[in-house]
């Protein structure tokens, strides 16, 4: 076999087909439901009623935190513009970054855009700690965290800024493809710009 690859190895090619694209929902089970919600703040944190200003307050801190990660960190962190394609706007983040070999977050983009959201109504009984908690959808911040993995390569973290604080991500099949054929030693060409989300 060696010598099989000695004299055609430059002749021949490898190709394959793997998903370019793969998107993965996630959530935290014990946040998807009304009664999850209700039972998370008067069970868990012992918060009753359960008010519009506490699930704000849920977002605040969450945006605190990601201010501060950012800032503690060194990565970037900007609005996304209309018109303006995310994936060229952190290429020279990634490649700076892919070119230290480092991996972790290398760029945060916040985006105003729909998810789901629970909403408060006023109380119909005569129980001033009692309220309807409803799941439903609203406009609020998105916050997108570009990564560079070591095995799974760039890919891009979405999570919502209110509760139940849904995530999505993004990884890009080629790459993670391309890099279990370098860990083997065959050389391997992979897109460089992280995946769209």
């Amino acid at each position: 076999m060696e010598s099989f690859r000695t004299l055609f190895g430059s002749l021949l090619a490898l190709v394959y087909h793997c998903f370019d694209r793969i998107v993965i929902q996630g959530y935290l089970p014990l946040l998807t439901r009304p009664e999850h919600i209700v039972h998370f703040f008067r069970d868990v944190h012992r918060i009753a009623p359960i008010t519009k200003e506490v699930l704000i307050l849920r977002t605040t801190e969450y945006k605190a935190w990601v201010e501060a990660f950012a800032r503690d960190h060194g990565v970037p962190i900007a609005w996304a513009e209309a018109g303006v394609k995310k994936e060229d706007h952190v290429r020279p983040y990634y490649e700076r970054f892919a070119r230290r070999r480092r991996v972790g977050v290398y760029f945060i983009f916040r985006s105003m855009e729909q998810g789901p959201k629970f909403h408060v109504l006023p109380p119909k009984a005569a129980d001033p700690m009692y309220r309807l908690i409803r799941r439903t959808r609203g406009r609020y911040t998105h916050f997108y965290f570009y990564i560079r993995d070591d095995i799974l390569g760039p890919l891009v973290m979405c999570v919502g800024s209110f509760l139940p604080f849904q995530t999505t991500y993004y990884l890009n099949g080629h790459h993670f493809i391309a890099g279990e054929l370098e860990r083997q030693g065959i050389r391997a060409a992979a897109p460089i710009a992280a995946p769209t989300p």
